[in-house]
């Protein structure tokens, strides 16, 4: 990996004044999991960013905490529709500009993208989100993610 990582989701940060902590992997995570072993984090810590697509083709990005998993009927009904379906994979990266598996949720291709953020991330006074790599991770307070990304704070998971 090379020594200064620079993603588009490090270089917003770093734009937005927000301070973060870099956390090199040894290996590539592909899942919460492995991140937080990766890491060295509990995965109640991590955050997974996850790309949601409404019935009239638009899109969402839910923040859901790494112990947790996304309810999409409960999204749903706060959006203010009858029914969400995870992105098909092929739009991942074209639409958030990352890989799966290492989508950030600062430094988006598309920046207009409505985010909501489960509620029980703001259990955690610091949280571990993805740097847009799969060999790199971001540490931050999680009031500085929020500051960051915006967005609605919601009870939208269910125990994973």
């Amino acid at each position: 990996m090379a020594k200064n990582v620079k993603t588009r989701a490090i270089r917003e940060l770093d734009e937005k004044e927000i301070p973060y902590r870099l956390l090199r992997q040894a290996h590539r995570a592909r899942n919460a999991e492995e991140a937080a072993r990766e890491r060295g984090v509990a995965l109640r810590r991590v955050v997974k960013t996850l790309l949601v697509k409404r019935p009239d083709g638009r899109y969402l990005i839910a923040l859901v905490r790494g112990d947790k998993r996304l309810s999409l009927k409960k999204l749903a009904r706060l959006v203010g529709v009858k029914k969400l379906e995870m992105a098909p994979h092929p739009d991942v990266p074209r639409i958030t500009g990352y890989r799966i598996g290492a989508v950030a949720p600062f430094g988006l291709r598309r920046a207009n993208l409505p985010v909501y953020i489960d509620a029980h991330i703001l259990e955690e006074e610091r949280v571990s989100t993805s740097a847009g790599r799969h060999d790199a991770g971001l540490e931050l307070t999680t009031e500085d993610l929020l500051r960051a990304v915006g967005g609605q704070v919601a009870d939208i998971t269910e125990d994973g």
